[in-house]
């Protein structure tokens, strides 16, 4: 099952392969383009192969999002590992940054036909993301306490 996670992770990082590296992607200068660790309110998502936090979830989403949505690997450390950052406007994938544990600077990735706002330099186009459900604005999430060893009732129903 851990392998399959690693699988599609791989997938999305390899969309943004030929992506500019650098220590400091561009995104905007938005509060929810600069976390560094995992907000209490994250939600948790069940992927054939673990977990991942997202933040923000759905019900912080208007179709119309303009800002930034992150997701964190949960695995055997201590601390969930940033994996990607999600760039969105008016409710449309506009950049992805991604990292991998060893990579030594993130890789970015511009979605087809996007317009750039001024002051942001262009990325190679990403491919292959166009239908990929990790990516989309809603990505349905149970609260962050479901991955607690005791979760709340609320985690037997489906996510939100």
């Amino acid at each position: 099952m851990k392998r399959i996670l690693e699988a599609a992770l791989a997938m999305i990082a390899l969309a943004c392969a030929d992506g500019a590296r650098a220590t400091q992607p561009s995104l905007p200068d938005l509060p929810s383009c600069a976390h560094a660790s995992v907000p209490e309110n994250a939600g948790v998502v069940a992927t054939p192969g673990g977990f991942m936090l997202v933040h923000p979830r759905n019900a912080d989403l208007p179709d119309d999002y303009t800002g930034c949505k992150t997701l964190w690997v949960m695995d055997v450390d201590p601390e969930p590992w940033h994996w990607a950052t999600l760039w969105f406007r008016d409710g449309r994938l506009q950049r992805v940054v991604s990292t991998s544990r060893d990579a030594s600077a993130p890789h970015a990735c511009d979605m087809p036909g996007m317009a750039l706002p001024e002051g942001i330099a262009p990325a190679p186009v990403c491919e292959g993301l166009d239908d990929h459900p990790w990516v989309g604005l809603r990505l349905p999430s149970w609260p962050r306490a479901c991955a607690g060893d005791v979760p709340p009732a609320v985690c037997e129903g489906e996510p939100e």
